[in-house]
């Protein structure tokens, strides 16, 4: 009895919210497409229905930019000709839109509350994706030692049912050589860390979804709420932490009082960080400050970049009229090689570039990219405009599947057509980490993704591996698609076979 009692009280504040927030669109607005019930608005269509036969018909009924009543607000939708304002109009904010259902940030700040998305986006395009060509041999060394651990030799066919699983802590391991040190990196349970905190962090948002009906503030307070009590799901990550790099945070900072400017800053990023903390004490506060820094790294890098090898692997394994040509490729660039691949040798393998910007195109979400207008308004090039604090969401599949950037065959998958073949012979391609109006995956303008500079050489480095040594095929020797969800895609729910090519 009481949970009906609670359920009406919320569907009558419920109620009396829509009644005080229900949406009032301005005569220059964008069109809000109709709906049939209060409250509920587009949320039901948008989410349980084919989001993306729904975004395309309401896109080419009522134009673009157009609006729907999602979740309690009215949220704009952008297709191909308007995405690229958003992503590179300094107006939107995609940390801020995230930060709305997801506390991420409310669960780092009783750590360190001064953490910026805005410095860390620096760190990252500074000491990570700018330092490619000294992370190249330990990126590598690492890539190898996870395929043997966590693939084996595989003399015999063996079949791996949860890919994301096996990639992400193949990726772990370059991740945290970077990021903590090569100390670091041995310590197994480290790794483990890494590869289940996105796990962890996703615990919060267990908050029930019919709050958002209400508002986003109300679904966001119900989330944050166990921190509010004590309660963080990665306060284990952190005494773990705390437990293996402690002993090497003191003896770095002996070393660099004992040597001073002789001090040889190592190349990652805990001695980074450390650099940058400007003290010599190793406390509390200091742990807290670097790990808050570094776990929001691994947090970013390992979740897309496990998500992004793993698709490239299904799409890989199920077209084996790629594989002789792939194969070849990674043959010819292993043996000019000797095998220690430089940052030279991975930007020669053009072929498999072109195949990953296929996978990414492919496996992209329907819609995404959520960003909030902090301005105080915003005129699109049409002429209509949309007020401070509107969410506006990119309509991405109009975008990565448009025939004007792609052709009729858009809808194929096919590495080659990023391959342009001049009359006077100049082949030119169009890497996989070039964002433009075609290609959104990254996002775009000074906001693109600053570490997919790295993500893309760690995915590409892992396949050529991957690729040499073991002959990899769906289980059913065809092309398995993935799993649409609402506007989002997930891994197919079946296995990759792994054969030792030898």
């Amino acid at each position: 009895m009481a949970y009906i009692e609670i359920f009406s009280l919320l569907l009558s504040i419920t109620y009396i919210f829509y009644l005080i927030k229900r949406p009032r669109i301005g005569l220059n607005e964008p069109p809000l497409v109709p709906y049939r019930f209060p409250i509920i608005g587009h949320t039901y269509d948008f989410l349980a229905h084919d989001s993306e036969n729904f975004l395309t018909k309401c896109k080419e009924k009522y134009g673009e930019p157009f609006s729907l009543y999602v979740f309690g607000s009215v949220r704009t939708f952008t297709g191909v000709g308007s995405s690229p304002e958003v992503l590179r109009h300094d107006g939107f904010d995609f940390h801020k839109a995230k930060a709305k259902i997801f506390p991420a940030a409310d669960i780092f700040k009783p750590f360190f509350e001064d953490l910026s998305v805005v410095s860390l986006a620096r760190v990252v395009r500074e000491q990570v994706s700018g330092k490619m060509n000294i992370y190249a041999s330990r990126m590598q060394k690492e890539l190898l030692s996870g395929i043997e651990e966590y693939i084996g030799n595989c003399k015999e066919p063996k079949v791996i049912k949860n890919i994301r699983e096996m990639t992400a802590r193949i990726i772990a391991k370059p991740v945290a050589n970077i990021v903590l040190g090569e100390e670091c990196a041995q310590f197994e349970d480290i790794i483990g860390s890494f590869t289940v905190v996105e796990n962890e962090l996703q615990k919060m948002r267990y908050a029930p979804k019919f709050l958002l009906f209400i508002h986003p503030s109300f679904y966001k307070f119900f989330a944050v709420l166990p921190l509010k009590f004590g309660w963080n799901p990665i306060s284990h990550h952190r005494d773990l932490f705390v437990q293996r790099c402690k002993p090497i945070v003191e003896e770095r900072i002996r070393q660099r009082k004992e040597l001073g400017e002789k001090y040889i800053q190592k190349e990652d990023l805990l001695d980074f960080f450390i650099s940058e903390s400007k003290t010599d004490v190793v406390d509390n506060k200091l742990m807290d400050r670097l790990f808050a820094n570094l776990y929001s790294v691994v947090f970013a890098s390992i979740n897309t970049t496990s998500r992004s090898l793993s698709f490239a692997l299904f799409d890989y394994g199920g077209r084996p009229e790629l594989w002789n040509e792939l194969y070849e490729e990674q043959l010819k660039i292993h043996s000019e090689s000797n095998g220690y691949l430089s940052i030279e040798d991975v930007n020669k393998m053009v072929k498999l570039d072109c195949f990953l910007k296929e996978s990414l195109r492919h496996s992209s979400p329907i819609a995404g990219l959520v960003h909030v207008l902090i301005d105080d308004s915003y005129t699109f090039s049409n002429g209509t405009t949309i007020p401070k604090g509107r969410d506006v969401s990119v309509f991405i599949k109009d975008t990565a599947f448009n025939d004007k950037f792609f052709g009729e065959t858009s809808s194929d998958f096919q590495p080659k057509r990023h391959i342009t073949l001049y009359p006077n012979g100049t082949i030119v391609h169009s890497p996989a980490t070039k964002v433009d109006k075609s290609f959104i995956t990254f996002g775009g303008g000074k906001h693109a993704c600053p570490g997919r500079f790295f993500a893309v050489n760690e995915i590409k480095m892992g396949l050529h591996k991957l690729i040499l040594k073991y002959n990899i095929r769906t289980e059913s020797g065809k092309v398995v698609p993935p799993i649409k969800m609402s506007s989002v895609k997930i891994l197919p729910n079946s296995g990759l076979i792994f054969e030792n090519r030898n």
